[in-house]
């Protein structure tokens, strides 16, 4: 069986060969690599089956039963003519147009009990026959390219033979995390991956329980969905425990997620649309009502302008468009307003031009009257808008901003059309404030919104602030910060005891195995990778070595002198060979170092953490439990350093030892003044 760290690597190698040949290559990749387990797992499955019935029947399936073993046990079907080996002998010039031909006739071929095309739009999302733009009469993807590709995979069984659905699901994943990595400063990455540390955060504080129902509205590749199911697979040993639900807009990301939700063995529901707009689950019995879970999960796009795609572009009085700084054309928007003809928006209407507090209502209508959810959403969210003044308070007439209400609304309640409260209720559980530059595709701050419709007693009217953006809380990296395991274990006891020592004494003992077994986990791919990475070279390096050094050997056997050249070739060979054994060793031990490192911060957090609770000083630097007398009093602002401490104390010094070395560097100048003056005399004397 192949490890999860070598099939991961091994694929990520076709990158190498698709890269700057196509735009987003990464569905060309993700789309091959699942048709090619769909083939290699239908053999696979066919051998397998047959197997059982000999070893069950004693006696091969006559050609009837072996029909019937064709037909029906099988996860998809596979038309004749349509396997990867049927892509693979085709010759390059064919071989464009017989992979199009197989993944259209696969997709129309796996048809659910309901008559819906399961794998359409999903197996058959890339155009491989697509000719190219230039009307060369060429394709968009070279034959040369595909045949390298296929020749590439074709190394690689994908069959459950080889590659279990864990290690097959972990690949993709390693696969779409590479692809993110690949593209941290542009726009794409943060559509459909979401930082592992920030999910694993969010999924913890939820739990998934058996048989809930799990919602993302904005799934992306499905990272919160997959590892909800992981956790529902570590504490009840089946992934399946939970119903899973998702929608996304993007047809790539689309596509990309149904295959993750295959990969990894889950019964996944994945829909494709707008959201807000087309919001694809609802109630069974009202189709203009949204359907409701027991949790969401999600990472919607910030600041999403335009959210109602009722906005066209302004003109001036000589009708040409007005820009922005930015160059984008200004948008205005019809007077009469938007009605949402789902009823999500019972806290206020959001500005059209960001549609941060859309998303969040769509949530919280899509949860249960006991249900959570868990939000990555910008910072802005907890202090734009502001509240009405009067001119007696502010020296004008001011109404209340419509971000301002629904955030108020969020902590009390909902109002109707003349501003009484409907109903008292506070939604929000707990926030954590995010060090700034954490999610691929933007360098805005985020933060992670808790929602709790049926919040416990002694919580009702207390909202939980965590302040994890604090110097020394995450790994500064190119382009990216980093949460790393100890910072994962500091922000998830500060959620999970809520300031209660012997709680967060339980949390820590329960997480500190799992954060060190991830470490392990991140060093052994590391390890691996290395491996593979320097295998070839230092083989080849190797073989050159002896090479040369035969050449001698082959000389003294003849009783010939070896010249200079000879030996000076097996010194440079030999060095070279060294050269890349100590950088490979270097990296090997620096992985090491670092992995120790970390596991060492798990207990030193551990330590921290202990003293800090049992310190009410050092808590007000860490958390703070706001009651609602709090919250009204800063308006419903909920900015983080209005109720955390998150001053950052400068280093004290010791007066004393700093004046003994301000008056020894005062000494030392002198000394050195009265020498230059010395040597000068001598100079000009």
């Amino acid at each position: 069986m192949i490890t999860k760290q070598a099939l991961g690597s091994t694929l990520f190698g076709m990158a190498d060969i698709l890269r700057d040949k196509v735009e987003d290559y990464k569905a060309y990749i993700l789309s091959l690599l699942f048709f090619k387990r769909l083939s290699d797992n239908y053999e696979w499955e066919t051998e397998n089956e047959i197997k059982e019935f000999e070893k069950r029947e004693r006696r091969q399936p006559t050609e009837r039963e072996l029909a019937i073993i064709m037909r029906e046990k099988h996860d998809f079907k596979i038309p004749e003519g349509c396997f990867w080996k049927d892509v693979r002998d085709a010759s390059p010039d064919k071989k464009n147009e017989k992979l199009n031909h197989a993944v259209n006739e696969i997709a129309d071929a796996n048809i659910d009990r309901n008559g819906k095309a399961i794998l359409k739009g999903v197996i058959n999302t890339v155009r491989w026959n697509e000719p190219a733009p230039d009307g060369s009469g060429s394709k968009k993807l070279s034959p040369q390219v595909l045949t390298a590709l296929v020749s590439y995979l074709d190394a690689v069984d994908l069959s459950n033979k080889n590659a279990s659905v864990d290690v097959l699901g972990d690949a993709y994943e390693y696969l779409i995390k590479r692809f993110a990595d690949e593209n941290k400063g542009g726009t794409t990455a943060g559509q459909f991956y979401t930082p592992q540390e920030v999910v694993d955060i969010i999924v913890r504080y939820l739990k998934p329980q058996k048989g809930n129902t799990v919602y993302d509205p904005t799934c992306g590749s499905g990272g919160f969905l997959i590892n909800a199911a992981k956790y529902c697979k570590a504490n009840y040993n089946n992934p399946k425990a939970i119903r899973i639900f998702g929608q996304e807009d993007v047809w790539n990301t689309w596509a990309i997620c149904n295959i993750n939700m295959i990969l990894h063995g889950l019964d996944a529901r994945i829909e494709k649309g707008d959201t807000i707009l087309d919001p694809k689950f609802t109630d069974d019995d009202n189709n203009l009502a949204v359907r409701q879970f027991d949790l969401a999960m999600a990472n919607f796009p910030f600041s999403q302008e335009n959210w109602t795609k009722t906005g066209q572009p302004k003109k001036d009085s000589k009708g040409k468009t007005v820009n922005k700084k930015d160059g984008s054309p200004q948008l205005e928007y019809p007077k009469e307003g938007y009605s949402d003809p789902y009823e999500r928006l019972v806290y206020g209407t959001p500005p059209y031009s960001n549609g941060d507090f859309a998303f969040l209502q769509h949530i919280v209508a899509s949860i249960k009257d006991n249900g959570k959810a868990g939000v990555v959403c910008p910072q802005g969210v907890l202090f734009r808008g502001q509240p009405e003044k009067t001119e007696e308070e502010d020296g004008q007439n001011r109404k209340a901003d419509d971000e301002y209400l629904i955030r108020r609304g969020f902590l009390q309640g909902k109002i109707d059309h003349n501003g009484e409260f409907t109903e008292m209720h506070n939604i929000i559980d707990a926030i954590v404030v995010l060090p700034a530059n954490l999610f691929y595709g933007t360098t805005i701050p985020g933060a992670i919104l808790f929602i709790n419709k049926n919040k416990p007693a002694h919580r009702k009217d207390k909202v939980l602030m965590v302040y994890a953006a604090k110097e020394g809380w995450y790994k500064e990296e190119a382009n990216m910060n980093v949460l790393l395991p100890h910072d994962i274990l500091r922000i998830s006891t500060i959620l999970e005891s809520w300031g209660d020592l012997e709680t967060a004494k339980t949390w820590i003992d329960s997480q500190k195995t799992r954060l060190k077994n991830l470490i392990q986990e991140d060093l052994d791919f590391k390890l691996l990778e290395l491996e593979e990475y320097y295998a070839e070279d230092i083989e080849r390096k190797t073989e050159k070595l002896a090479k040369v050094q035969k050449v001698i050997e082959d000389k003294q056997a003849k009783n010939e002198k070896p010249t200079k050249g000879d030996w000076k070739a097996v010194e440079t060979a030999q060095n070279a060979l060294d050269k890349l054994t100590n950088e490979k060793d270097n990296k090997i031990n620096a992985a090491h170092e670092q992995a120790e490192k970390e596991r060492q911060a798990i207990d030193a957090v551990e330590q921290e953490l202990i003293a800090m609770l049992q310190d009410p000083e050092l808590r007000k630097r860490y958390f703070a439990i706001a009651d609602m007398e709090e919250l009204e009093e800063n308006e419903f602002n909920l900015n983080i350093p209005r109720y955390v401490d998150t001053f950052e104390p400068e280093e004290e010094i010791d007066l004393k030892q700093a004046i003994a070395e301000f008056k020894a560097t005062l000494r030392q100048e002198t000394a050195l003044d009265s020498t230059i003056e010395e040597l000068l005399k001598v100079f000009n004397g």
